[in-house]
């Protein structure tokens, strides 16, 4: 006799499997007020000192001819106590990330995180950053420094100077309807003074075009995450 099939969600070998997950991390930094304003006068000295608006000289047809400055990507490098500590509150919450991304497998104090390249946005006048991934890194963030006028309008719209992050499975089109509705086209962000905002390298974004009478200042920044030599988790996976 053949069995009633009951509900779907209740039968014991009904299960999910994910797979390719795709994981943002969100942390406010507790020290924001107590460095907030040296960074800035720190960057505001940086983009005096500019030669042309985007000094990194990358990609510049992806981004608006005026309203955005970019710095060189060595920010984090520089002697600045403001940045040294950012810096270490960065990698602090890469290796959580990394650890948690990966099922934490390996605990964050076997990660060494290295930030290979780190630069400051300053936009206003509409400017922006077109759609783009980030190379040679696997974690990404943007530290909100100053965020402005930054987000959802009263008229609705693209929120002012959002930062938009764009669904890896639709690149080509795809049939959409209700079963997978969780796959969304694109994803805004929350915006907030003091909140690191961290995402994977092939996730494509964007910086929408912003407005406002104060300027919007971010830091931006490319990771690498390694399980620490000589460590256990090292040993057991072999060191990458």
């Amino acid at each position: 006799m053949t069995k009633p099939e009951g509900n779907a969600s209740s039968s014991p070998g009904f299960r999910g499997v994910q797979a390719w997950p795709t994981m943002f991390f969100l942390r406010p930094w507790a020290n924001h007020a107590a460095h907030r304003d040296a960074i800035i006068a720190f960057l505001r000295g940086l983009q005096a000192r500019q030669e042309r608006p985007v000094a990194s000289g990358v990609a510049e047809g992806m981004k608006s001819p005026r309203g955005l400055h970019e710095g060189t990507f060595d920010l984090l490098r520089q002697p600045h106590e403001s940045l040294t500590h950012l810096s270490r509150f960065i990698e602090e919450t890469v290796a959580a990330a990394a650890s948690i991304a990966n099922g934490n497998e390996v605990p964050p104090d076997d990660l060494i995180v290295s930030i290979k390249d780190s630069w400051y946005h300053i936009t206003n006048e509409a400017g922006f950053h077109d759609a783009h991934h980030h190379h040679g890194c696997s974690w990404c963030g943007i530290y909100y420094l100053e965020i402005g006028e930054s987000g959802r309008q009263p008229g609705g719209g693209a929120p002012n100077g959002g930062s938009r992050f764009y669904c890896p499975f639709l690149t080509g089109g795809q049939y959409v309807d209700y079963g997978n509705r969780y796959l969304k086209g694109s994803l805004d962000m929350p915006l907030e003074n003091g909140l690191l905002l961290l995402f994977p390298s092939y996730l494509l974004h964007s910086g929408l075009p912003y407005r406002g009478a104060q300027d919007r200042i971010v830091i931006a920044f490319n990771s690498q995450v390694h399980v620490r030599a000589g460590t256990a988790a090292a040993a057991r996976l072999g060191e990458r």
